[in-house]
């Protein structure tokens, strides 16, 4: 039973980052078709357009948000073995390890950069 919702939560991942990867791959093709008509038909092009596609993303944007929702899953998953009891209590927060020192890593992230930044 719990083989087969970790495969329902796997394949939904998948098709959840496929579907989000799909999306901006056909934003940024009508984006370019649009530039591309407009350079054709003599228009000028607002620099707008261009400055939205080079801008590159702030340095941990949003690694504050990510860490603090894998410390919350870290919790949840702990939280979730310690309540179920019996033999599932070590697996269990064995396997919240993982989201809880990558949410920690991205939270000591996010201050590494805030003192580069004000140094």
């Amino acid at each position: 039973m719990e083989a087969d919702i970790a495969g329902f939560i796997t394949i939904g991942a998948v098709v959840a980052f496929v579907a989000a990867q799909l999306l901006k791959t056909l934003r940024m093709h009508m984006k370019q078709k649009t530039l591309r008509q407009a350079v054709k038909s003599g228009t000028t092009v607002p620099p707008e357009l261009f400055m939205d596609a080079e801008r590159a993303p702030e340095a941990g944007g949003n690694d504050l948000r990510i860490g603090m929702v894998l410390i919350a899953l870290a919790l949840a998953i702990a939280s979730f073995g310690l309540l179920e009891g019996g033999s599932s209590i070590r697996e269990t927060l064995e396997i919240s390890l993982f989201p809880l020192f990558v949410g920690i890593a991205l939270l000591l992230r996010l201050r590494l950069v805030a003192k580069r930044g004000q140094a």
